[in-house]
């Protein structure tokens, strides 16, 4: 859980146990819009989803490394 740090556009935050990075695209009233990505993969549905900020908050355990940061650009484009 995110303790006293704000969800900001334009970055990513990690759930540790889900190995998952969550690009955080905009923030609207009490909304978090975001599109996910597994760290071990780079893989992505592409599809933006949305949950309350709280519950945002709640899922991620920090925010992301360079490092993670890297590897998911770097496996995303051998993909494409």
């Amino acid at each position: 859980m995110l303790r006293g740090h704000k969800v900001t556009p334009g970055r990513y935050y990690v759930n540790n146990a889900r190995n998952i990075a969550r690009k955080v695209l905009a923030i609207k009233e009490h909304a978090v819009l975001f599109i996910s990505y597994h760290l071990d993969t780079g893989n992505s549905s592409g599809n933006t989803n949305e949950c309350m900020k709280q519950h945002f908050a709640h899922w991620a355990d920090r925010e992301a490394t360079h490092t993670e940061l890297a590897k998911v650009f770097e496996l995303e484009h051998r993909q494409l």
